[in-house]
């Protein structure tokens, strides 16, 4: 229950006896403005224009006992919001507020040195204090310290994050949620507050507070949502994806076996065709079987279900204006709009498409039906759901709402489409999506959750160490269930190597999925040489050893929400000199994972929490501490628990993989 204390002009509101907002003349918790900001789009990014506000702050409160209400005013301005106890939170429901208002900032209590993590997919660090965060979905991450290759000037837009998540977590296990849709930032610069900002009024906005951590992954992810279990063929092998035809299909399929390795997923890119584009190539943007590149692919993916090899196709929510989908949605008024009429049609770098309008009931029936029938119709086990944050800020929607304020919507909307689909054809349990965009919401729809495309290099905000601080943040902020690419899908300036693949691989073992991809332009490969070969099927197999282990971590992950990959603060709350470590974490609550993330990196330090770990490769046993272990290609520093459930299950890996 939460607690409202009254003190002079003073109001405090207390949580589990934590502060979590205050409220003086001198440091009001609610500050407006009039002004209304601008999202648009120029040459393909997104920016803010129009920025400069006049805030006015709510100096004066009032809280009604009876009603359950507070009201924060100054001058002609004011905002009230319910205060309700739901679940053990606190729940802030906006009731009423003075009209023209179109932005807020609220003051949230900040201890001086805490430390906040979640906001979704974030890349350079897992603690984000010190950090002003913004809460805006793009497909790719543009980090501005990067440079253009061509002519070596710092590439701009507005910064954002293909699957941010309005939520944040304190050290002391507080958190705050919000499912607007709107612009918003996290800033936690500030010594005193946790300030969030929204380009709206929110609706309503929760305020948790855990005893611990098991508790507090059950009550935030009761919001955010959780993941349902994935099939246990999962886990079972490596994840491929595939392109080319059916005998390039047929050829890696066989140098996997050949290796002694097992394939899970092969995940077919160009099912609907391929095209060749100045940027490589690219699917063709319309969902039906083509039969020239891949004939018998229905046989084909019954054959290989039989060998417990599942096959997975890739869809976005954009038609190819050739196509004969296209024609159709369009005849059915499926597209999204230009404001002068016609359907919007952009160019998806070197070919041109038109775009489904989620805001059409409709037309997300008609979608449906194609998964239901195109996809799982023809034997596929699930498929990759790409591209669900496109939306231009000029097009005219169905629903009649502006673009940018439903730009972070359209997520959520795209990922319920494909979860519904997938329920409807009753295929819930023994099929998958993996999504690479989300917001508010996803986390109870999507299955799978990508890290994004990386960059196929070292970078800290765009390569190895990245995928591996998205997957944590994305594990603090809810989404307890994520995939990284293997290698990087892109390479921008250098070529995927060797080393940066076989590390990146070694890391994947020990992830909830092993996911293969080849690149763009295409760079280092499992099977670019025979050593290459021997060292993937390795850690392939060792994945598929883990397989027990891994699916007992995604049926707890689903069921209470603890995610797969843990920050250390998670397992060790009152071990302190473990809360900012993005480069480590804990697989379950059993095993401790130490990944080289440094180029030509042959050692690695590291911090064993207190006790008794048991090093996975030679079954040496260590004390907590710090500590440097050696780290040649293929064994990364893991350790594990002595005595724990699956501890016999870890002990043979020094007689099977040394």
């Amino acid at each position: 229950m939460f607690r409202v204390e009254i003190s002079s002009e003073r109001l405090s509101v207390f949580l589990k006896d934590r502060l979590v907002l205050s409220h003086t003349p001198d440091d009001p918790f609610v500050t407006v403005s009039k002004s209304e900001g601008k999202l648009h789009i120029h040459n393909g990014q997104w920016r803010l224009s129009d920025f400069s506000a006049d805030k006015v702050h709510l100096t004066q409160s009032k809280y009604d006992h009876a009603r359950g209400t507070v009201r924060f005013w100054g001058g002609n301005l004011s905002v009230t919001f319910l205060m309700t106890d739901v679940e053990d939170n606190l729940v802030l429901t906006l009731q009423r507020s003075s009209t023209g208002i179109h932005r807020v900032w609220l003051n949230f209590t900040a201890k001086a040195g805490q430390k906040v993590y979640g906001g979704g997919v974030r890349y350079d660090a897992l603690n984000l204090q010190g950090r002003r965060i913004p809460m805006w979905v793009l497909e790719r991450q543009i980090d501005k310290a990067r440079r253009n290759p061509v002519n070596g000037l710092k590439l701009g837009g507005l910064p954002g994050s293909p699957n941010p998540q309005p939520v944040y977590v304190t050290d002391d296990f507080t958190f705050v949620y919000t499912s607007s849709p709107s612009y918003g930032t996290f800033d936690f610069r500030g010594a005193k507050h946790n300030r969030a900002e929204f380009w709206d009024l929110p609706p309503a906005i929760t305020v948790g507070a855990a005893d611990n951590p098991a508790d507090l992954m059950r009550k935030m992810t009761r919001l955010t949502g959780r993941p349902a279990v994935l099939p246990q063929w999962a886990s079972e092998g490596a994840w491929f994806e595939i392109h080319g035809g059916i005998q390039p299909l047929l050829d890696k399929l066989e140098k996997i076996v050949n290796s002694g390795a097992s394939a899970a997923v092969l995940l077919i890119r160009d099912w609907t065709g391929e095209r060749e584009t100045p940027d490589g190539n690219h699917p063709f943007y319309d969902w039906t079987w083509n039969r020239e590149l891949y004939p018998r692919l229905d046989k084909l993916i019954a054959e290989l279900t039989i060998r417990n090899v599942r096959v997975l196709a890739y869809i976005n929510p954009h038609l190819s204006i050739e196509g004969q989908l296209f024609a159709e949605a369009s005849h059915k008024g499926y597209l999204l709009k230009k404001r002068e009429g016609g359907n919007y049609i952009t160019d998806m770098g070197g070919f041109m498409a038109g775009h489904l309008d989620l805001s059409n009931p409709d037309a997300c029936l008609w979608y449906k039906e194609l998964i239901k029938t195109n996809i799982l119709g023809l034997g596929f086990s699930g498929h990759y759901a790409d591209m669900g944050a496109f939306l231009p800020d000029d097009a005219v929607l169905f629903s009649k709402e502006e673009p940018s304020k439903v730009h972070n919507k359209w997520p959520l909307l795209w990922s319920r489409l494909n979860r519904q689909a997938i329920r409807e054809a009753g295929r819930g349990s023994d099929t998958v999506f993996v999504s690479r965009t989300g917001f508010a919401g996803t986390g109870a729809q999507t299955m799978l959750a990508s890290t994004g495309e990386m960059n196929a290099g070292w970078g800290a905000s765009d390569g190895l160490p990245a995928a591996l601080n998205a997957s944590l943040s994305l594990g603090m902020s809810g989404i307890g269930l994520s995939v990284s690419e293997v290698g990087g899908n892109l390479s921008f300036m250098a070529k995927r190597t060797k080393e940066l693949f076989l590390r990146w691989l070694e890391w994947s073992a020990f992830t909830p999925v092993m996911y293969l991809v080849e690149g763009n332009p295409k760079g280092w490969q499992f099977d670019t040489d025979e050593d290459t070969l021997k060292q993937f099927a390795r850690m392939v197999n060792i994945h598929t050893a883990l397989a027990p282990f891994l699916r007992s971590c995604v049926r707890e992950c689903a069921s209470d929400g603890m995610p797969v990959m843990r920050p250390m603060i998670l397992s060790f709350p009152e071990q302190k000199e473990l809360a900012n470590l993005n480069d480590q974490y804990m697989l379950g609550d059993e095993m401790l994972v130490a990944p080289v993330i440094r180029k030509r990196q042959k050692e690695r330090s590291l911090i064993l929490p207190e006790g008794y770990w048991i090093h996975l490769w030679t079954g040496k046993q260590y004390t907590g501490g710090q500590t440097t272990v050696h780290a040649p290609l293929g064994k990364p520093p893991v350790f594990y628990r002595p005595g724990g459930k699956h501890a016999n299950l870890f002990d043979t890996f020094v007689s099977k993989f040394c």
